[in-house]
């Protein structure tokens, strides 16, 4: 079923971001697949894609952690090639340098004398396929080489974000809220990203799972120490071991067999060579995974026929709401006002449970709310 080659996925150990530590385990996770310089060559022009969700500081495990960029980054060096990087961050109309200072990327970089490329004022480049325009931030289009540095975390939407959902971030802008509108459902909505990678697929992916994100991620839940930095060519085949990892198997979650059906690359574990430390010794048994996960599983006619009792939608902690606007000024759906200072208001008659409000929140005001048929099929 599984032609050759079999793509590998290095699997290392690295508990915690201690400089020199992350520095080791970085080299050590590259060695296991061939070592960089078979990538890299002097006088190349290298990008580096972090995980840039939102303006928090790296130990909320919302952003890759500085420091596994900083490693690659002089692992890159070490070859004779420039580095920059670059992603376009969730509230970017704030201000794309108080993401950088928050997320700890603006000291490092001075640190290690890295350009910081900011998407949104660098220029797209236009692509059209399957039927849909996109606009792809240009630095990556021109790199002569992407290493993709993803986050492990769960996610509301899509059940997990990882290698392959972070090319998203390769669209800068107001321009993903658009996607959001016009493919809201998951399977959808996994086209999209399917599509990006498709045209600027990363020559290498690095995980930072040393500290994860579990429940309602990707901004709202909680860092979890797995541990582990996880390498290969192949994008998917790395969300495929994550997700294995983290008690997901990778035919449920909707990029991940998207991007696989595609031909993108191989989302079935038993297809993967996994060196370094194993899969089995890898995975975790406490892991918690987004509340609303089992809502793809309930029949989609028994939701139809029940749909004014079965429903999980997002709501408003009205306490820990700062009226920002961020959910506001973010909703591609316009579903959400507030006046004179109030928290915002959301009309379910337009949501589409996009749940963009949901991981910009910079507060975790926005919440999972579930109807009481709903909280009986989903625990």
């Amino acid at each position: 079923m599984f032609s050759e080659p079999r793509p590998q996925v290095a699997i290392v150990d690295c508990p915690g971001y201690e400089t020199s530590l992350v520095s080791q385990k970085v080299k050590e996770s590259l060695d296991l697949i061939g070592g960089l310089e078979q990538f890299i060559k002097p006088g190349m022009n290298v990008l580096l894609k972090p995980n840039f969700l939102s303006a928090k500081e790296p130990e909320r495990a919302i952003t890759t952690h500085p420091e596994v960029a900083a490693a690659i980054a002089r692992e890159v060096r070490k070859l004779g090639a420039e580095v920059t990087i670059g992603d376009s961050p969730g509230g970017a109309k704030r201000g794309v340098k108080r993401v950088w200072q928050n997320t700890g990327f603006w000291d490092m970089c001075q640190r290690e004398s890295i350009e910081l490329i900011s998407f949104e004022a660098s220029g797209v480049v236009k692509f059209e396929t399957n039927g849909r325009t996109y606009y792809l931030a240009k630095p990556a289009i021109d790199a002569d080489f992407v290493i993709n540095l993803p986050k492990l975390k769960t996610h509301v939407l899509t059940l997990m974000t990882g290698a392959v959902k972070n090319m998203f971030g390769l669209i800068p802008g107001f321009r993903k809220a658009n996607y959001h509108k016009q493919f809201p459902k998951p399977k959808d909505f996994a086209q999209v990203i399917v599509d990006i990678l498709s045209l600027c697929p990363p020559g290498l992916t690095i995980m930072d799972a040393i500290s994860s994100m579990e429940g309602e991620g990707p901004s709202s839940g909680q860092p979890y120490w797995t541990n582990l930095i996880i390498s290969s060519t192949d994008p998917v085949a790395v969300d495929a071991i994550a997700s294995e990892i983290i008690g997901l198997k990778s035919d449920r979650v909707p990029i991940t067999k998207a991007a696989a059906e595609a031909g993108l690359g191989i989302g079935w574990p038993e297809a993967i060579d996994v060196v370094g430390k194993s899969l089995e010794s890898a995975k975790v048994t406490d892991f918690k995974l987004t509340s609303n996960r089992m809502m793809e599983l309930i029949p989609k006619v028994l939701v139809k026929i029940l749909n004014p009792l079965i429903w999980v939608r997002p709501d408003i902690d009205k306490a820990l709401c700062t009226s920002c606007n961020t959910c506001v000024t973010s909703c591609p759906v316009g579903a959400m006002t507030s006046e004179n200072g109030t928290p915002p208001m959301i009309d379910y008659n337009l949501c589409i449970n996009c749940w963009c409000c949901h991981e910009l929140c910079p507060e975790n005001s926005v919440f999972i709310r579930k109807s009481w048929l709903a909280q009986k099929f989903i625990r």
